[in-house]
This record gives C-alpha cells, structure tokens and sequence, in this order.
C-alpha cells in the first residue's frame, strides 16, 4: 500500500490472531480495487473508493476470521500513536 493517499488508508485491530487457514481462505477480490493485508492482529486496508462504499466489513472478517474486528482512519491511528507517546 506504498504510495496510497493517506485518506484511503485504514487500520483493523482484531480481538484474537487468526488462525491461518481463516486469513488463507478470505477473498481479496471481494471488493476491487480496495486491498487488504492481515498481519497478525492487524489488518491494513486501502479503500480508494471510500469506507462507505466497501464489502470488506468488519461483519464479513468477524464471520470468516472467527473474531472481532474494529476499524479505524490511518490519521486516528497516527493521532493515538502520538498520544500514548506523549
């Protein structure tokens, strides 16, 4: 997700690690163009159309990952970051 605009970036934390087989089994064709990239307990996400507008719910990861997913803009993320360092 090099080179994405920053408004199209989002970061999902999950509740638990999935379970490989889970993450192996998810369609990274559910909503062209938007990506996704699970990464341990995260899952990054570039949504160039907007979150509004996609079928990468966090139903749809609660379901096929056997967790719980919350999702948040990469400027919330960043802005957290700096509040628990500071």
């Amino acid at each position: 997700m090099e080179g994405a605009e920053t408004s199209a970036l989002h970061l999902g934390f999950l509740a638990d690690v999935p379970h490989a087989s889970r993450v192996a089994a998810l369609d990274p064709e559910r909503s062209p163009p938007d990506r996704f990239h699970v990464r341990g307990r995260e899952i990054y996400f570039h949504l160039p159309t907007g979150i509004g507008k996609r079928k990468l719910t966090s139903a749809y990861f609660d379901s096929k990952l056997a967790t719980t997913l919350t999702v948040r803009n990469w400027r919330t993320v960043l802005t957290l970051l700096e509040m628990s360092e500071g």
